[in-house]
């Protein structure tokens, strides 16, 4: 089993995926690629939690790893589906993805072999820690979290970073929104400048 450390910035599996470490700095679409090519047609399933996510071959599992790309990478496929006459599947494009998105901007360790890969927050790493709003998937920040966290106005303001009528927000768990802010990052078109590093652990629970 191979395991790597570092921080990781990622866009979208359209961009390379930035694990920056000591000694430099890796594309983890490759490790991510040649595993899931290896699995191809292969019985493998997907576990995870809150901040971790892992696809592994596993001869107990009723799912097929379904796996295409292109040369150009204009077409990624790459699902768990039931065989048979049986129809389910997971959607390993949306789940990995967004889970990619939860761990960005922070210290991970990514483990793999030729039947496995997995990604999760390398919990030596102290981070600011949020929960979800009660009805959505931002999370309600505090006017002194956003100046001293966030950095609002100033170089190393986090993308994540909204405000409206009802105060301050982190849009960084909320997938849609997230892939918006990623996007307009990775084509300059906005003035904040950094992936914030903060940590998703729960949701803010109805009185």
């Amino acid at each position: 089993m191979m395991t790597l450390k570092g921080k990781l910035e990622f866009i979208s599996f359209w961009n390379p995926i930035r694990l920056i470490t000591d000694s430099g700095e890796l594309d983890l679409r490759q490790d991510y690629f040649r595993v899931f090519t290896n699995l191809n047609g292969k019985k493998a399933s997907m576990k995870g939690g809150m901040n971790n996510i892992t696809v592994t071959a596993d001869e107990d599992s009723e799912y097929f790893m379904n796996f295409k790309k292109d040369d150009e990478e204009n077409t990624i496929l790459m699902i768990l589906e039931v065989g048979g006459e049986k129809w389910g599947m997971s959607n390993l494009g949306a789940y990995i993805p967004d889970m990619m998105q939860r761990l960005n901007g922070m210290q991970v360790i990514v483990e793999f072999d030729d039947q496995s890969i997995g990604i999760r927050h390398d919990e030596s790493e102290k981070v600011p820690e949020l929960n979800f709003n009660t009805d959505g998937n931002s999370c309600s920040l505090s006017p002194e979290f956003a100046e001293e966290v966030c950095k609002i106005g100033r170089d190393g303001c986090c993308i994540f970073l909204a405000a409206g009528s009802g105060g301050f927000l982190c849009e960084k768990f909320d997938g849609h929104m997230a892939r918006i802010l990623l996007d307009r990052y990775s084509n300059g078109t906005m003035r904040a400048n950094r992936i914030g590093n903060c940590k998703i652990v729960g949701r803010i629970e109805k009185e």
